[in-house]
């Protein structure tokens, strides 16, 4: 009984001392407000750097975002892009100084997807999964 009594304060006393310390300033480190950066104030960094734009680009689903956004992203130059599921539409902030539109439109064609100016590629299109393989005369208008 006396033993289990022993445990039973130990366990208290090590668990208060825990909940000091880890409230304790020794643990967390100080920040230099000066020193962050919102997210707001980098997008902003990043639309003053680039030229943004925005065209369609055929595909059906999430699947598709992640892969017309990633074929955009790989490309050096290419800064943000956001593929809209519903209006077929990707907008991108791009450095014109080191990529051209056409670049951009190729890479996204060449991984499976058409775009306003290139086709497909059609082996990349056929390997796409089967969620990912669009209606090819689908319109990306937003008219």
């Amino acid at each position: 009984m006396k033993n289990n009594l022993k445990i039973v304060i130990s366990l208290i006393v090590g668990v208060g001392i825990g909940f000091v310390l880890a409230d304790s300033t020794l643990f967390n480190s100080p920040v230099d407000e000066n020193n962050v950066t919102s997210i707001s104030d980098s997008e902003q960094i990043v639309e003053l750097m680039g030229t943004e734009t925005s065209f369609g680009v055929k595909g059906n689903c999430k699947m598709c975002k992640s892969n017309i956004e990633t074929a955009a992203l790989s490309l050096d130059g290419v800064l943000k892009a956001d593929w809209d599921v519903k209006t077929k539409q990707v907008s991108l902030v791009y450095d014109d100084q080191m990529i051209d539109l056409t670049s951009i439109h190729q890479a996204i064609s060449n991984s499976g997807y058409g775009t306003d100016l290139n086709e497909l590629n059609k082996e990349a299109y056929d390997n796409l999964p089967l969620c990912c393989q669009y209606d090819p005369e689908m319109k990306t208008d937003i008219n």
